[in-house]
């Protein structure tokens, strides 16, 4: 994620890692207060099965009631994740990493627009969020290899791809499962994404 070079001393990287986790750590809890605020004050009763996170950021709720408050929660939520992650892309330096971040930053700002209204653009948005923060999580897992016994490594990836990719199945079948399966690999990703980001802080301070 970052560029190992002699124009950063180890405390520098590990100064810059530090803040990586800690606004991996802010995606997170935005998710979380997002999902909770969005529940509380949903136009209708919130089905964890039948309801998708997205429609927390409906105008109106399936039974037409009006959607007004979560709708702003929710709208919210994703400009503040964007920001984190245009933060995240200006902390990480390699290009890779950078663009996947600026990627997943103009996915939560297309995520803003209602599925009610555009939904296209609404699937586009979180097709930008979910793909490149699992291609990121990915490539960092693969250059943990070089740190850390292959076991550890496989049990995140069990938390990311076991999570991910039955939701991606599920979405590319249509299937009724989906709207439920979709927080659990949310929440995967987020929790694999800032535990890559801890290793990779903890192998950076064995080095110093």
């Amino acid at each position: 994620m970052l560029t190992r070079t002699e124009l950063h001393t180890h405390e520098e990287v590990l100064s810059i890692y530090h803040k990586l986790k800690r606004y991996s750590n802010y995606l997170i809890y935005v998710t979380l207060v997002v999902f909770i605020l969005g529940m509380l004050t949903y136009g209708q009763d919130f089905s964890f099965r039948e309801h998708a996170f997205s429609h927390f950021g409906r105008i109106r709720t399936q039974d037409g009631s009006p959607n007004t408050l979560s709708l702003f929660i929710y709208g919210t939520g994703m400009l503040l994740s964007a920001l984190i992650c245009f933060k995240l892309s200006n902390l990480a330096e390699d290009n890779t990493s950078h663009y996947l971040f600026r990627l997943a930053a103009a996915g939560y700002i297309l995520l803003i627009v209602p599925c009610d209204v555009l939904n296209t653009i609404h699937s586009i948005g979180g097709v930008l969020v979910i793909g490149p923060l699992w291609f990121l999580t990915v490539i960092q897992l693969h250059d943990l290899f070089r740190y850390y016994n292959k076991g550890r490594i496989y049990l995140y990836h069990l938390i990311l791809q076991g999570t991910v990719l039955p939701y991606a199945f599920l979405y590319a079948v249509g299937s009724p499962l989906c709207d439920m399966v979709q927080k659990f690999a949310l929440a995967g990703l987020m929790i694999s994404l800032k535990l890559v980001i801890a290793e990779h802080a903890k192998v950076v301070r064995d080095e110093i």
